[in-house]
């Protein structure tokens, strides 16, 4: 046998090896090995993959050769204009096949890195839909064409009987919260576990539950191997938590954030485990690492890369879908009326209306002019109304005081600049507590409106994937945003009020002071004189 009949038998092993253990692929070095080939870039048109293979055969050439871009491109364009489409077939395939992988490369990302199919639902999945999600990822893993097992699955599902579907409308009432549990997300801790087991043992045992004072000793007692089985499951709570992070992130179209790099997080696992004393420090704890211990952070930070390109991927899909389209200029106009209409003598569409409208006379393309400037009217008036949308998540509502210590810190630092914030945020906090010259039900009045904001906006974006900023109604702007910019402009005339009488209070101080001062100045120049006048007097 030849070396390259062995090579390919080999391959075609290797392939089959890999299809197989796909479906059993639980372990993270595996899945590395999966994601190292994927890239999620989009697949280069016919056209850009001609020009790549120009620019490769001139460097081929000469690798130091500088390219001028207008030229090179001009060129470009006139030999695929030549080209035939025979010779044009080979970068048609090029296309294709990066086309095929790209789609097989975002099915995989789904499956291993986010190991769910929930990213078009925008509500808790039906019982159907759990069921359909069980067997595409069963088809997923033996290799079937997902078509065809929503098909089988839909004809399943009907004949199945009610006792069976019993089972996966169980399962739909265990997620019907999963929303609201992903958005309620906060990490878990080893002590809290540890003092949840504490309360559900003394719960069996039908013994009160311990206090914290309690707890906090017995905590402290536990061997290192005991809090370390704390902290791997909670390390496990979390992660099951971030996942399901990602999974509301998608279905409610949240703008991702920026991935981490493999440095950034080696410095936040060592952060944690209080192996850092500075930056510089984990500079020197990242250099020393083997290059075996860095590809492991690397294969961490391309996972991080991949997961935020998808997600950013669904984001911009869904913000397509509301972006206003922009309308054309008169030409377009122009063209949507001779749609329908074909040109003769079998000339291009395009190419016969275009000549026609640019020999139109200038009156009869002002028709056209005026089209357009009114479609760019109605364009710009809805662009302001996405521009007051926002994709991200509402910002939280915030308490009383955190609204007393956001107009009392800038008066503070004015009076006092040289002195800590520490200092004077317990200041404000002695302030609250004794509740001397704070309006504190103004400021609870506030939070509860800031929690009605917040539960209109939350409600609108679980809705829609985004909220308004100024929710206009037929009458005007809504009633409770009219009492908040009204309560503003009280609150700033109150502050300028108060202000302005400090003011005052400053000059008609400064006034007494100088009149007292030219008093005391007049008092001593007439004794002066006095003294003078007698002087003289006794001198004669």
């Amino acid at each position: 046998m030849s070396t390259t009949t062995q090579r390919n038998k080999s391959k075609n092993k290797s392939k089959e090896t890999t299809n197989a253990s796909i479906s059993s692929l639980e372990d993270e070095e595996k899945i590395d090995q999966i994601m190292k080939d994927i890239t999620l870039k989009r697949p280069r048109n016919p056209y850009t993959q001609f020009v790549l293979y120009e620019t490769e055969k001139i460097k081929s050439k000469n690798n130091d050769a500088k390219i001028a871009l207008q030229e090179f491109s001009a060129s470009c364009a006139e030999k695929w204009k030549k080209l035939s489409q025979a010779d044009k077939k080979k970068y048609i395939k090029l296309y294709d096949e990066e086309k095929v992988k790209y789609k097989n490369d975002i099915e995989l990302v789904r499956h291993y890195l986010f190991k769910d199919f929930n990213d078009t639902v925008r509500s808790p999945p039906t019982a159907y839909r759990i069921f359909l999600n069980e067997k595409l990822r069963e088809g997923f893993e033996k290799g079937y064409d997902p078509k065809e097992v929503k098909k089988e699955a839909s004809s399943e599902w009907s004949k199945m009987s009610k006792e069976e579907k019993q089972v996966y409308k169980d399962k739909q009432k265990e997620n019907s919260n999963w929303f609201l549990k992903a958005q309620k997300i906060k990490k878990i801790t080893p002590i809290a576990l540890f003092i949840q087991k504490r309360i559900d043992e003394d719960k069996e045992n039908h013994k009160e539950p311990p206090t914290l004072k309690e707890i906090a000793p017995a905590w402290k007692k536990l061997s290192k191997n005991e809090k370390k089985t704390y902290e791997k499951y909670a390390q496990e709570l979390n992660e099951e938590k971030e996942k399901l992070q990602d999974i509301y992130e998608i279905t409610h179209g949240v703008k991702p954030k920026r991935p981490k790099g493999a440095f950034r997080i080696f410095l936040q696992e060592k952060a944690k485990n209080n192996e850092i004393k500075s930056l510089n420090h984990g500079h020197e704890l990242w250099k020393k690492l083997s290059e075996e211990e860095k590809e492991e952070y690397y294969n961490k930070s391309h996972r991080c890369q991949l997961a935020y390109r998808y997600k950013n991927m669904i984001y911009k899909k869904q913000i397509k879908k509301i972006l206003p389209k922009k309308p054309g200029g008169p030409i377009m106009q122009y063209l949507k009326e001779k749609k329908g209409q074909k040109a003769p003598n079998g000339e291009k569409w395009l190419t016969y209306w275009r000549t026609m409208y640019s020999n139109l006379s200038q009156e009869q393309k002002k028709k056209y002019e005026e089209k357009a400037q009114k479609a760019k009217e109605k364009y710009d008036k809805k662009m302001e109304q996405f521009q007051n949308k926002v994709f991200d998540m509402p910002k939280k509502p915030h308490t009383p005081f955190n609204l007393y210590v956001a107009d009392r810190m800038t008066d503070l630092k004015k009076e006092k600049p040289n002195t800590l914030t520490s200092e004077l945020l317990k200041q404000i906090a002695k302030e609250w507590q004794e509740g001397k010259n704070v309006d504190q039900a103004m400021y609870y009045k506030n939070a509860e409106k800031e929690k009605k904001r917040f539960k209109k906006q939350l409600a609108e974006f679980q809705k829609n994937g985004y909220y308004t900023k100024i929710k206009k109604t037929e009458k005007g702007e809504d009633e409770d945003e009219e009492e908040d910019e009204k309560e503003k402009k009280a609150s700033k005339k109150r502050k300028s009020s108060s202000r302005s009488s400090s003011k005052k209070s400053k000059k008609s101080a400064s006034k007494d002071e100088a009149k007292k001062k030219s008093k005391s100045k007049s008092k001593s120049k007439s004794k002066n004189q006095k003294k003078g006048k007698s002087q003289k007097t006794k001198n004669k």
